[in-house]
């Protein structure tokens, strides 16, 4: 068997190569940068069908997305997330539909294509989102599914919500809290944890876990379907900083800053995973352990 995975030099793309290759899964991709993959853009449709042409994937893990984030629903980082999300996912079916021996496709969404809501949020809630990488991650998902159906293709997709663990790159709230602490404890940033409003509410899920995940869906979801990858619990960033403190080898102050603090930033995020467990998915990493690998992997970095 072998597997493609585009964005495969990502966060969750590292991690899924790890699982699959142990799984004996022969494993390729595709990333923008230069790596001992190919490096391809998803926009150049003739270099896309030049690849999958080449490789004939059993499995396609959609996993590549620009991830440009903005409080605003309409602006540039709209424009700039579709040229992947739509045009290069539209690129990837049809040169998927090509192939004499079809692939699996799976791709991957997120909890941002949701409506915001109090309670754990479910597959069949309503589908609103409040910012423009949310709604790209939504068409994207509709134009997967549809070409897909058009071309008698099997997909699965997800909506993934907030991913934690070792290796991922900053500007994402739990790395960026080991980044500074790790900093600190070296003698690199003052002891001070800059944070923005750590009264939210986040469903926090260990990268290990979504990618298998994503690989026992590609192997049992059901054609067609949409699942939740999340763990189903929230914590508030207070706890996760308490958490924190505990692993920390120094003391330090936190600090809110009103520089940090997001528009339609939604108190409480968190996800029903019920739909994924009744496949057998069961999280093996606890939020302690993915703190604390996260937190070890900047260490090792800073030092």
């Amino acid at each position: 068997m072998k597997a493609l995975i585009t964005g495969i030099g990502g966060f969750s793309g590292r991690h899924l190569t790890v699982l699959l290759e142990k799984e004996n899964v022969t494993v390729t991709g595709i990333d923008r940068s230069k790596n001992k993959y190919h490096q391809a853009d998803l926009t150049d449709k003739k270099q896309l069908q030049a690849v999958l042409t080449e490789e004939k994937p059993d499995f396609i893990f959609h996993l590549a997305s620009p991830l440009i984030r903005s409080d605003q629903l309409i602006d540039q980082s709209l424009v700039d997330n579709l040229k992947v999300d739509l045009f290069g996912t539209v690129n990837l079916i049809e040169a998927a539909a090509s192939l004499k021996t079809k692939p699996r496709i799976l791709i991957t969404g997120t909890n941002a294509q949701y409506k915001t809501s109090q309670k754990p949020i479910s597959e069949d809630y309503q589908l609103k989102p409040l910012t423009g990488y949310g709604l790209s991650k939504l068409t994207q998902e509709l134009i997967g599914k549809t070409l897909a159906d058009s071309y008698g293709l099997e997909i699965i997709t997800t909506r993934t919500f907030h991913l934690i663990g070792p290796g991922q790159s900053p500007g994402f709230v739990v790395t960026d809290f080991c980044r500074q602490i790790a900093m600190m404890e070296v003698g690199k940033a003052e002891a001070e944890l800059k944070v923005g409003n750590p009264d939210i509410r986040r469903d926090f899920t260990d990268v290990r876990d979504a990618v298998s995940a994503y690989w026992l869906l590609m192997q049992n979801g059901k054609n067609g379907e949409t699942y939740n990858v999340c763990s189903g619990q929230g914590y508030s960033l207070k706890e996760i900083i308490e958490k924190l403190k505990s692993l920390s080898k120094i003391d330090f102050e936190v600090i809110s800053l009103d520089n940090r603090l997001r528009q339609n930033d939604p108190d409480s995020i968190t996800g029903d995973n019920q739909k994924l467990k009744s496949l057998g998915w069961q999280p093996q990493y606890s939020l302690d352990s993915s703190l604390k690998d996260t937190l070890d992997y900047w260490r090792s970095q800073t030092n």
